[in-house]
């Protein structure tokens, strides 16, 4: 299966994310990244999944992903690692935000103790690289274990549009939609066991 858009897949981040090359639609550049960094929201949500729940992790590091894309300037670095720390900044006060409603000890020393336990953010260098490693395959596999439909209905619900909105966007009706998300979180559960 080829890219969400054959021509943007040849782009680093940097140049999809400069306007003044792009001449793609700001929904094909936004999917395009979505699609390149869905692995790391997944990967860095399993790993805060011990404290906070898995699935508001996913939607809350796609948040970050986000919020990383809207406020991204290039002359300040590279975007994969603005984006790694968007992502894990928000997972993180997830993380911090479910400690602290589960915790019940009335002694702040051990609220804290248990505060400090989230893990760390920052990634080391070997970890960056890897990912990135890892974010090449996990993309590859993306465009060819789903249908075109399929990416491009899970692009649209990352970007916030209703199923009604997929649906007007792509020409079909809201079941087509519903039924290619279905599939599509199928596929991605059973890919990466989720």
């Amino acid at each position: 299966m080829s890219s969400i858009l054959p021509e943007l897949s040849e782009y680093s981040d940097n140049e999809l994310l400069d306007k003044s090359v792009n001449s793609c639609s700001e929904s094909g550049v936004i999917a395009e990244l979505i699609s390149r960094y869905m692995k790391t929201v997944f990967s860095c949500a399993a790993r805060y999944a011990g404290s906070a729940d898995y699935e508001e992790l996913v939607s809350d590091g796609m948040q970050g992903l986000l919020n990383a894309i809207r406020n991204f300037n290039p002359e300040k670095g590279e975007f994969a690692a603005y984006a790694g720390v968007c992502i894990e900044n928000r997972m993180k006060t997830v993380a911090k935000r479910a400690v602290s409603r589960t915790s019940h000890i009335s002694d702040s020393d051990s609220s804290l103790e248990q505060l400090e336990r989230v893990p760390d953010p920052a990634p080391t260098p070997e970890e960056l690289i890897m990912r990135r490693e890892d974010d090449r395959v996990f993309l590859e596999n993306l465009r060819h274990g789903l249908s075109e439909m399929e990416l491009r209905c899970i692009g649209g619900v990352v970007m916030g549009f209703s199923y009604e909105e997929i649906a007007a966007k792509l020409g079909t009706d809201r079941k087509a939609v519903d039924n290619a998300l279905s599939r599509a979180r199928a596929k991605l559960r059973q890919s990466y066991n989720l």
